[in-house]
């Protein structure tokens, strides 16, 4: 019984120490953003080709302090639910390959590469259905209820 009860102690520490770790990232990654956008208020009144990159980086940040936001709700809802709750996890997912399809297919992208982009758009193509049927089973599940 000590060795399940040390056993809980390290989980309980371990997800101190995870949401911890992700809200310094998240408010790392808030400063980003909020510098992304000085850049961008400066870049106003420059040329169209660095006021796009500043449109860029500043949305490319937006969309990272928004995955940490994602993952901290997921971590709170595992805590209080004491159970993998699969579409949160998948909001995660479908968040970080939205981001990166924003990042990897903008224009101002120099290494653009065909298969990767495919690969992508593929990618976040099977989250998005997986998504799609979990969500309709668990309406499903609610209505035999």
């Amino acid at each position: 019984m000590d060795l399940l009860r040390l056993l809980r102690k390290g989980e309980h520490i371990t997800y101190v120490v995870v949401l911890f770790l992700t809200a310094l990232l998240l408010v790392l990654s808030l400063y980003l953003a909020l510098s992304r956008l000085a850049e961008l208020y400066a870049a106003v009144s420059a040329h169209r080709d660095v006021l796009a990159q500043a449109i860029y980086n500043a949305l490319s940040d937006i969309f990272l302090v928004i995955v940490f936001i994602e993952l901290i709700d997921t971590f709170i809802t595992y805590i209080e639910q004491k159970r993998i709750v699969v579409y949160k996890i998948i909001d995660v997912a479908l968040v970080a390959l939205a981001r990166e399809l924003f990042i990897y297919l903008a224009p101002v992208n120099k290494e653009f590469q065909f298969d990767k982009a495919i690969a992508i758009v593929a990618a976040t193509f099977v989250v998005g259905l997986v998504d799609y049927l979990q969500r309709r089973a668990l309406r499903t599940e609610a209505r035999r209820r």
